[in-house]
């Protein structure tokens, strides 16, 4: 059984691939919460990380679109997911009316999940022995962020993207035809790596 913060089981089904072993998200305890990953084959990942989960056991499912679109997290209600056997229960709490549930049937997948923790040490390796060449990170707002992606985007097929110390995200296309400045709400501490990457990494 596992139950956590269903957001990030639909957040994790965005990053997942078409193909095995790709197809699923991988979902595991750890200390007392619950970790949630997926990938969709080198060019893209996600880690989450839900420390009022629950569970006692690790699994890898194939979450539907129907499953996904129902965990999806809401302003107005809090909403988790429970994986128990073969039926995932997606309860909402709303705060005027008593909490609702649904149930959908899952699958888990036969293909082990990809070695995506050996993937991560070989980036914790690799950022702990660059320099830091700032100690700050600017705090962009996401609205921004869209809009310049999504804009730039249009011209092309992939974006260059580079952060100067106490300056704007500076947006390329594959040319130099257009730059987008996106400029950082505050500056702030450049973010700690937090412990449980470190323990997913460190996961034989």
């Amino acid at each position: 059984m596992l139950q956590f913060n269903s957001a990030l089981l639909a957040l994790a089904g965005a990053f997942t691939g078409p193909y095995a072993p790709y197809q699923s998200v991988h979902l595991q305890p750890h200390l007392q919460g619950v970790l949630v990953a997926a990938s969709d084959g080198g060019k893209v990942s996600m880690l989450g990380y839900d420390a009022k989960g629950r569970g006692d056991q690790a699994c890898d499912i194939l979450a539907s679109p129907d499953l996904l679109r129902a965990c999806a997290g809401i302003k107005s209600a809090e909403r988790d997911v429970r994986i128990d056997g073969d039926t995932a229960a997606v309860t909402t709490y709303r705060k005027t009316t008593s909490s609702e549930v649904k149930r959908f049937p899952i699958s888990y997948a036969t293909a082990p999940f990809p070695p995506l923790d050996r993937a991560v040490s070989a980036c914790i390796q690799r950022w702990s022995a660059t320099p830091a060449l700032s100690s700050t990170a600017g705090r962009y707002d996401t609205l921004y962020l869209e809009k310049a992606i999504k804009s730039a985007g249009h011209l092309c097929e992939s974006l260059v993207l580079s952060a100067f110390d106490g300056g704007p995200l500076r947006l390329h296309g594959e040319g130099l035809d257009v730059m987008i400045l996106v400029m950082p709400q505050t500056a702030q501490p450049v973010p700690p790596l937090p412990q449980w990457v470190q323990d997913f990494a460190a996961n034989p």
